[in-house]
């Protein structure tokens, strides 16, 4: 975490002043979901100027304040994960803690300053699909913040995201008038909710000036080429999606009920690829190779392993994989050429899939090798929008 701030860049370490807006330190960074059950780590991969960490958890504000003890003086958000427990309701929209007599939506925002956030975000509780009465509740709470450095969390199911809802959600998002951050909450993948999501989420982005995608995957490179404020990709599956808390989260049926192994970040492809997967197709093919600071040129498929070192070391890989696509768009000029450019990376990507399958003599049965994504096709054949 040794380059330098760019010029103009607001720099975002611990600030407790409530009256310091949360929009100019989030600005143009992608953020890191920490699982807050570990001792946190100084991760070098993440760019000083562009990168960021968001804490989740029961233990998201002692992981913080910890992170903040090595040494880590970038942007910093805690989650507490409200919605993972809580679903919102017209009287309760945030989740507050009972067990304090005063317990208010402004003390469990200085709470998260003291515990040396950057900017604070509201416990908001998940929105179900159409709830429209709950969604209006949570912006009457967030038009009584007075505080700038607020950002206000709303964890929606993806449905709000389909042509049925997806007016009424800018609607209501325009009334807010702080920075807002969606999380989408759906089993697997949001972005497979409907054919339309992904339009609708770059719609979203672009026609709000004040919204940051969280908790999300490759997805949170789409939004921030179309206009999102800022975006965070979390360090494994489980950080990358979130569930309805009234749900219990499913898992692929190729883990089969067994350990727990990594998702790899696929550089050519653009994809994450669970290790079991990557060690049956190439157990009997040289592996496809990753020549970022951490992989120097070894194959992909090394990381299947349940332990914690092949975790700690595939996740170190992701983020720079992906941290090194953020600095390459950031370097474009926001709008048409930042568009262009993203989807022609992922143009690029969708025609590497019959390659490596046609690599792996797979080409006449693509069931059995690599699947080209349909978030990953929707946003290198979506129309470029102005």
């Amino acid at each position: 975490m040794a380059n330098p701030p760019s010029p103009g860049r607001t720099p975002a370490p611990r600030i407790l002043d409530a009256s310091v807006p949360a929009a100019p330190l989030l600005q143009d960074r992608v953020l890191l979901h920490e699982n807050a059950r570990f001792v946190p780590q100084m991760r070098s991969q993440l760019d000083d100027d562009l990168g960021g960490v968001v804490t989740t958890g029961e233990k998201a504000g002692e992981r913080a304040y910890q992170l903040r003890e090595l040494g880590y003086n970038g942007a910093l958000l805690i989650d507490t994960e409200a919605y993972k427990t809580h679903t919102a309701t017209e009287d309760a929209p945030f989740l507050l803690d009972e067990s304090e007599l005063f317990s208010t939506v402004d003390a469990s925002l200085e709470l998260q300053k003291a515990r040396s956030a950057s900017a604070a975000l509201t416990p908001t509780g998940y929105i179900p699909p159409g709830a429209s009465r709950v969604l209006k509740a949570v912006m009457k709470q967030a038009q009584r913040i007075e505080r700038a450095d607020t950002v206000v969390s709303l964890p929606i199911s993806t449905v709000w995201l389909t042509d049925e809802y997806v007016d009424q959600l800018i609607g209501v998002c325009r009334r807010i008038p702080h920075l807002k951050a969606l999380t989408l909450v759906r089993q697997f993948d949001p972005m497979e909710q409907a054919k339309n999501v992904p339009a609708n989420l770059r719609r979203i982005t672009s026609e709000l000036a004040d919204l940051g995608l969280l908790r999300s995957d490759l997805a949170a490179l789409d939004a921030l080429a179309y206009g999102a404020v800022f975006a965070g990709i979390g360090a494994d599956s489980a950080r990358r999606h979130s569930t309805p808390p009234d749900e219990v989260t499913l898992v692929s049926d190729q883990n089969h009920g067994g350990p727990a192994y990594p998702s790899v970040l696929m550089p050519s492809l653009m994809c994450f690829k669970g290790a079991r997967s990557l060690d049956r197709l190439y157990a009997n093919d040289p592996p496809m190779t990753c020549n970022c600071g951490i992989c120097d040129g070894r194959g992909l498929d090394r990381f299947f392993d349940p332990g914690g070192e092949a975790r700690r070391e595939s996740e170190d890989h992701n983020i720079s994989t992906w941290s090194a696509w953020v600095i390459e768009l950031l370097a474009r000029k926001a709008g048409l050429e930042r568009k262009t450019w993203w989807r022609d990376r992922c143009a690029a990507a969708v025609d590497q899939y019959a390659l490596e399958n046609q690599r792996l003599g797979l080409s006449a049965n693509a069931t059995a090798g690599f699947r080209v994504p349909d978030p990953l096709r929707s946003w290198a054949t979506l129309p470029i929008t102005a």
